[in-house]
């Protein structure tokens, strides 16, 4: 079966084109530099999807949802039923009441050496924990066991980087102080023992090196405070309607109590996320005039090819072929080129994501990181925008190439031919 017209011709340019040097170098030229700025640009938005995956991860599983808290993180006392009326609410999954409060933590060690750190003490119930965050998840030593080890004795997890500091693992005992508010201007705030039964690694520094959790009824203890908390933690079926369910809680609040109000995981720490997602833009932007650089080689050698062949399109027109037919000669031309740069970038793209997702050859300082190497999510609407894109762009830019072949006088061609 014959191929139609312009596409037989520029099938048999392309074979040529081989027997040219000049030709030779600037498809080649053309075709690695539209392959490179495929490449680049898939590489980037599949790193920047990935870390962006990553954090919304950490956040939200380090995080609850959603938040209820009084004006100025004032205490008020909760002694289980709001927080039930919240968790029967539609679109939350779970609530759990905590107790928050800065403080301090004490480590003896048996050769007399005595580690100190501060802290942020998070009072908790082990329910709580395993239902509104995926804390389970950073375990990397012990477990999230906050019973009673012994009379008045109660099991704490620790941040990788505080355990760290206290030079603690699972089983050894500290002492907490923390800091009620009676005591904040004078007196000594009281010590309490405690036992190591887990520490978590989440990735954030800021968790890792300050948090601890306590068991709920122990950090009232310690603070004095009765049946009273500093908010409710709440897990929602989807993260990103906090604005509209936070809405209703807000405004089912207000009689009962109109000083409580609802704060969201974007307004605490969206800013990374919106930040990520903005970055991926900027690359995409910064990434894609190596794709347009690249487009130019494609008009050079549509335009040596032109010129290469003013004789040929002389004879062609003298024999009858229209302006269109030969201007469309050389855009098939300029879009085969494209084509065979953006699928040998697609393929480069795709293998160098799957070897850093599979080996993780490009790994990163997981204390000083989010994470311990570059991740990678690649996406078939990313591959395809990305190729569309591009091929859209050598059309484009063969479009002057191919109007000026069409546009040749056949005499004038074969004469300067």
């Amino acid at each position: 079966m014959s191929l139609p017209f312009p596409y037989n011709v520029s099938h048999r340019h392309l074979r040529a084109i081989r027997s040219s040097s000049r030709l030779t170098v600037s498809a080649t030229a053309g075709v690695l530099g539209i392959a490179i700025g495929v490449a680049a640009l898939i590489i980037a938005i599949s790193v920047m999807n990935g870390y962006a995956t990553v954090v919304k991860e950490r956040l939200l599983g380090v995080n609850a949802h959603m938040t209820v808290r009084q004006a100025y993180s004032e205490p008020f006392v909760e002694s289980g039923t709001l927080t039930a009326e919240l968790a029967s609410l539609p679109g939350v999954t779970s609530a759990s009441r905590f107790v928050q409060a800065e403080g301090f933590v004490l480590r003896q060690h048996q050769d007399g050496r005595l580690r100190r750190a501060g802290c942020v003490a998070r009072g908790v119930t082990e329910e709580g924990v395993l239902s509104t965050t995926s804390l389970a998840d950073h375990l990397v030593e012990g477990n999230l066991d906050l019973g009673e080890v012994a009379a008045g004795v109660h099991g704490v997890v620790l941040g990788r980087h505080l355990a760290h500091k206290l030079d603690a693992n699972s089983g050894d005992e500290i002492h907490l102080s923390t800091l009620p508010q009676e005591l904040l201007l004078g007196g000594l705030p009281p010590l309490r023992r405690y036992v190591v039964a887990g520490i978590i690694s989440t990735g954030y520094f800021e968790f890792d090196s300050n948090l601890l959790l306590v068991p709920l009824a122990a950090l009232q203890r310690d603070m004095g405070w009765v049946e009273m908390v500093s908010g409710i933690r709440l897990k929602l079926d989807d993260p990103f309607a906090v604005d509209e369910i936070g809405f209703e809680i807000t405004e089912s609040l207000r009689d009962r109590n109109p000083s409580l109000f609802t704060s969201s995981w974007i307004y605490e720490h969206g800013n990374l996320y919106v930040w990520i997602r903005m970055q991926t833009w900027f690359s995409g932007i910064a990434l894609s005039l190596i794709v347009i650089v690249a487009a130019f080689n494609v008009i050079s050698l549509m335009t040596m090819s032109v010129i290469d062949r003013r004789a040929e399109i002389g004879i062609l027109k003298a024999m009858g072929s229209r302006a269109a037919q030969i201007g469309r000669v050389f855009a098939v031309e300029g879009l085969v080129v494209g084509l065979s740069g953006v699928l040998l970038g697609d393929l480069l793209a795709f293998t160098l994501c799957t070897l850093q997702d599979r080996y993780e050859w490009v790994r990163l300082r997981g204390d000083v990181y989010l994470i311990s190497s570059l991740p990678v999510e690649m996406s078939l609407v990313d591959f395809g925008a990305v190729s569309l894109g591009a091929l859209i762009l050598c059309y484009l830019f063969t479009g002057l190439p191919a109007m000026d072949a069409g546009a040749q006088d056949p005499a004038e061609a074969i004469r300067a031919a």
